[in-house]
């Protein structure tokens, strides 16, 4: 759980809304620093479909700073790595025992965001084993709250089904809630596809085919945690020459449009979010929320 008394600002909302430039600039009026709340930038490697910031300095493991801005939880797992909720979790909050700055936690993986936000009561041998033995109608019924919050393929994935289970149902008993402002940066829809085409469109440009055979050529597979990523693992049947580049495209414009639906779902059950698109008032909004006694 987290131990956290201070205040912390939360910039979350759908992939491609400018979260990261946002918390950049709001960091550096208010003597903040940023935490990664997005479960894929914390993977090594994954730099160009992730998104991920191009950073300065790396500082220590996980830890890199941008424009004199501190940035933790970024670059520091290894993709085969199972990195799970309960490690992300200890991880903030261990820097939030000893950060100076104002923490903005910063991202679109709602899941990582809450069990920091709401003290998601969490544990790391919580397995529930016997999920193991059940068939995917039985695991079907047993997320029935979260199915709507999966994709189609998911809902039918035992693996899939069981990690929702014990992630985002059995063990997600919540603590005391931190003292927060919840910020959703809400961008219209079809400004958001046009955004999304063109960062497609860039990452290309910028070598994610590249990366993408760099990963396979270090023994890296579309079967590590951190492959099975927007980005990544749309190229594996592109490797078994199954499908063409363009068609490589298509799918991750697809995959992510599906993806930014889902997390627009997750954070509208949030009541108290603030659902914004205007960076001078989310800066006047979080000064007088930091200031406040």
């Amino acid at each position: 759980m987290i131990e956290y008394k201070g205040k912390i600002i939360v910039i979350a909302g759908a992939t491609a809304t400018g979260k990261s430039e946002i918390s950049l600039n709001l960091a550096k009026e208010i003597n903040g620093a940023i935490i990664n709340a997005d479960s894929r930038q914390i993977y090594k490697e994954i730099n160009i479909g992730s998104a991920k910031p191009k950073f300065d300095k790396e500082i220590s493991k996980g830890i890199h700073t941008l424009n004199g801005i501190t940035h933790y939880l970024y670059d520091f797992v290894d993709p085969k790595e199972n990195f799970t909720i309960f490690d992300y979790q200890n991880c903030v909050n261990n820097i939030l025992k000893n950060i100076q700055e104002v923490p903005i936690l910063t991202g679109g993986s709602g899941l990582y965001i809450d069990s920091v936000i709401y003290n998601y009561k969490l544990n790391k041998n919580n397995k529930n084993i016997y999920l193991k033995d059940k068939s995917i109608e039985e695991l079907q019924e047993l997320a029935k709250e979260y199915l709507p919050y999966m994709s189609e393929s998911d809902r039918k994935n035992k693996h899939r089904l069981t990690r929702a289970i014990q992630r985002g149902g059995v063990n997600r008993e919540k603590g005391k809630e931190l003292n927060n402002i919840y910020f959703v940066i809400d961008i219209e829809k079809q400004i958001l596809q046009e955004r999304i085409k063109k960062r497609i469109d860039n990452m290309f440009k910028e070598g994610l085919l590249e990366e993408n055979i760099s990963l396979l050529k270090q023994g890296y597979t579309y079967n590590d945690k951190g492959m099975k990523t927007i980005g990544y693992i749309e190229f594996k049947e592109y490797f078994e020459n199954k499908i063409s580049l363009e068609d490589v495209k298509e799918r991750i414009f697809k995959n992510t449009m599906g993806y930014v639906k889902r997390q627009r779902t997750w954070f509208k059950r949030n009541k108290n979010a603030i659902w914004i698109n205007e960076p001078k008032e989310i800066l006047y909004l979080a000064s007088n929320f930091i200031l406040k006694e």
